[in-house]
């Protein structure tokens, strides 16, 4: 597909803000699937300079030492717990001298290890409970994200941003494993394997008792999907980035892979996207085999193409822009899933586009909804931002035009890297991105500020 050389610079000059100074990871992690243990001996190093800044790591991995770059000294640290900063992670700072102030070498060494329960009997595992924050094991594989954090992340506290994509240098030893799996890495069969990325991304590890193909370019890591089958969800892949490419106007990155696992759960079943991986979890009734007709290469039903649109299109919100403050999950999932709705409409037709509004419609009926401009991150929650941005945004769409709506979400994903998304960001982006001051004081109006806007939505959407 051609694309735009303006674009293209844009999209690369973007890449260089946001990637200015990237920490870099080398060492050996140990890993046992049946113990649950993690082992971790690494070198942190490329550090930015931060003044106030955090140390994330999962709340179960225990601290050995902080050593400095020499090895020849340990660094004292202070632990803190904020569950409205980073659920699933303590936070650890170096105080300085005059125990005050905070300092952060640009490099460091750390050594922590880990226990946790292996579920391999779900009539004892909780009916719910399990998420992508997990370091997950099943008694068959390991599944540990950039959310569980079960390696150290910066997070700078004065722009409200988790440094978490790195380049790394990484030997994962699972001494009960036949597979292993390092985002941004192929996937190798055996128990040891060294992984290099100087491409920087976020670290999500899967190991153990499965195997994978490739088929083109993309890895199907524990699918048990047929070749027909891989090509068939491989093309539906295709046919969605080339969408969001022409529109957003900025190059799809790594290839996609898929990996399925099992919860240490009974009842969860979701997808998630750690850029490129796309990992479906659920239990058999769940699995990837199951979008399929039975003992057929056809897909069952459209609506896992409106799963997948919307995983894809994570790597643009999410990745080439990382949202944050007070309207995260309103530029995380929300637009998001705008574009998965769009997508809705171009691949699969206006019968499913339809269909999408009117399940919103439905979710938000008795909805209470909170301006946007005075609701708090805290108070996002899965039906504000599934079900009632994608149902705003298209209100603005109705309002401003289509075009001016992709012009929008192309300015955002230019925007400077340390943006706070807020509401005063929402208001001037869309004024950057060409939506006169009058239009957007007429949709504020009536669409966030009136008492009647949830209600003027629905009209206009409809």
């Amino acid at each position: 597909m051609k694309k735009s050389k303006i674009s293209i610079i844009l999209f690369i000059a973007n890449l260089q803000i946001l990637f200015a100074q990237i920490p870099h990871l080398t060492g050996e992690v140990k890993v046992s699937i049946l113990n649950g243990t993690i082992e971790s001996d690494l070198e942190y190093s490329n550090l930015p300079s931060l003044k106030n800044y955090s140390i994330f790591l999962n709340t179960g991995l225990n601290i050995k030492y902080f050593r400095n770059a020499e090895d020849n000294a340990n660094y004292g640290f202070k632990k803190e717990y904020n569950n409205g900063i980073k659920s699933e992670a303590f936070q650890y700072y170096f105080p300085a001298n005059d125990n005050k102030s905070k300092f952060l070498p640009n490099k460091f060494k750390i050594n922590y290890v880990g226990k946790f329960p292996v579920i391999n009997d779900t009539l004892k595992s909780s009916n719910t409970g399990d998420w992508k924050g997990n370091i997950a094991f099943n008694s068959e594989s390991i599944r540990a994200t950039e959310q569980s954090v079960w390696y150290p992340i910066l997070y700078d506290i004065e722009n409200d941003v988790e440094i978490n994509n790195i380049t790394y240098d990484i030997t994962i030893n699972c001494i009960d494993c036949k597979s292993i799996y390092l985002n941004g890495s192929e996937p190798i069969r055996g128990n040891v394997a060294n992984f290099k990325s100087e491409k920087p991304i976020t670290m999500m590890l899967f190991a153990g008792l499965f195997d994978f193909t490739k088929n083109k370019k993309t890895y199907f890591i524990n699918t048990d999907l047929n070749s027909e089958q891989e090509t068939v969800l491989a093309n539906w892949t295709d046919k969605i980035i080339s969408f969001y490419e022409s529109k957003l106007k900025i190059p799809y990155g790594n290839p996609v892979t898929y990996l399925y696992t099992t919860p240490i759960s009974k009842n969860n079943a979701w997808m998630f996207v750690t850029y490129p991986t796309i990992a479906i979890i659920g239990h058999e009734e769940y699995n990837v085999k199951s979008y399929f007709k039975p003992n057929t290469n056809v897909l069952k039903n459209t609506s896992n193409i409106e799963y997948f649109s919307h995983e894809l299109g994570h790597y643009y919100f999410g990745t080439v822009m990382v949202p944050n403050s007070e309207l995260r999950w309103v530029f995380l999932e929300g637009l998001t899933e705008y574009l998965a709705l769009q997508t809705v409409k171009e691949v699969l037709g206006e019968e499913n586009y339809q269909k999408k509004i009117d399940n919103y419609l439905k979710s938000t009926k008795e909805y209470t909804i909170k301006p946007l401009s005075t609701i708090k991150n805290s108070e996002i929650d899965n039906t504000y931002r599934y079900n009632y941005v994608p149902l705003l945004i298209t209100a603005l769409e109705k309002e401003v035009g289509k075009e001016k709506v992709w012009n929008w979400l192309r300015t955002i994903l230019n925007s400077e890297k340390l943006v706070k998304t807020d509401y005063d960001f929402f208001k001037s982006s869309l004024l950057k991105s060409g939506v006169k001051e009058t239009e957007f004081k007429k949709f504020e109006e009536k669409y966030i500020l009136s008492e009647n806007a949830k209600e003027n939505v629905f009209k206009v959407v409809k």
